[in-house]
């Protein structure tokens, strides 16, 4: 699994971004979409996501954010850490 560390160097090895695709269809598909394509209206485009914002992101998923739940007590800081290998790297298409 991801460590925080390499949630945050912004490159990501192809099985961290793989773990991080799998999490997502699990976890996160149902309102953001499969493969994170939706139209942004009524949930955040996570394509469009700031890059340099990791922190945002743990802390949005963590916490939750407008009508997003909290994933603090569901989701592991490595399952988060993989998540963000995927949003950040655009679903591994700007890695």
């Amino acid at each position: 699994m991801a460590t925080q560390a390499q949630a945050t160097a912004g490159r990501f090895a192809p099985e961290l971004i793989e773990q991080g695709r799998e999490q997502f269809h699990r976890t996160c598909a149902q309102c953001h979409g499969r493969n994170m394509v939706n139209a942004g209206t009524t949930v955040y485009d996570l394509r469009k996501f700031p890059l340099d914002q990791p922190d945002r992101f743990q802390q949005s998923v963590t916490l939750g954010k407008g009508n997003m739940p909290s994933f603090k007590d569901a989701l592991t800081p490595e399952q988060v850490a993989v998540l963000w290998a995927y949003v950040g790297t655009r679903g591994g298409k700007e890695n």
